[in-house]
């Protein structure tokens, strides 16, 4: 009986020490392909394999057209109705009429948000260079707009030449009767635009974090694969 509890035991073992190498030896294969797979697809530039990038590229597009095409398809009902309103808009934005001082006004006011929206994205993204359009236009902005509030003692600057010009309406006013919160009313528009231009522009790379997540593909960067592991060690230590 004992030999026979011996044997168990040393079987038992044995078949665990195959399968914990088992398990290593694909493990290590695993690792070792995609290092391969990274290594090739890192070789794949336009300077070194011009063709096979151009071949990707034409492959890549044609299958996202695809799936815009379907996409578009299944949203036909939307899509009608977004160009049917585009057209009236354009119809409004040529004919002349009295609507045209309206148009002038949305127009100009499209303009200036897309101004402080694309600010707000530049200062997102940085162009590599660190660049904070806050501290460049948005806070001389108000700072400006502070300085002739409380030189004016009104913050109703006539429109035009605001915000292209600060000059001080003519209209009597009470001393004092500027406030704080008077002013922050007379920026609001450029700081929620500015605003959403940041978060407009840490879009894209929450999108290729998500894209490579969900693809199962690990990137290069060795700030994500640190983040990978801690997350895995929380997984365990739950």
């Amino acid at each position: 009986m004992a030999e026979n509890g011996t044997d168990c035991d040393q079987r038992r073992i044995k078949m665990s020490k195959e399968q914990h190498n088992g398990n290593f030896t694909d493990s290590s294969m695993l690792s070792e392909r995609k290092r391969r797979e990274r290594e090739e697809r890192l070789n794949i530039v336009l300077w070194k394999k011009p063709l096979v990038t151009l071949q990707y590229f034409c492959l890549e597009t044609l299958i996202n057209l695809k799936e815009w095409t379907i996409k578009l398809w299944r949203r036909r009902g939307v899509l009608v109705l977004v160009l049917l309103a585009l057209a009236v808009l354009t119809a409004l934005y040529y004919i002349e009429g009295a609507h045209q001082q309206y148009v002038r006004y949305m127009e100009k006011k499209f303009f200036w948000c897309a101004y402080w929206v694309g600010l707000g994205i530049l200062s997102s993204v940085g162009l590599g260079t660190g660049l904070h359009t806050f501290l460049l236009y948005l806070g001389p902005h108000i700072a400006s707009v502070t300085l002739a509030a409380y030189e004016c003692n009104s913050v109703n600057f006539p429109e035009p030449p605001y915000p292209d010009q600060i000059i001080c309406p003519d209209e009597e006013t009470t001393e004092g009767s500027i406030s704080l919160w008077a002013i922050i009313s007379k920026v609001r528009l450029e700081a929620c635009m500015w605003g959403a231009g940041t978060a407009i522009g840490e879009l894209p790379p929450y999108f290729m974090a998500r894209a490579a997540r969900l693809s199962g593909a690990e990137p290069d960067d060795e700030e994500y694969q640190e983040f990978e592991e801690m997350l895995e060690h929380a997984e365990t230590a739950q």
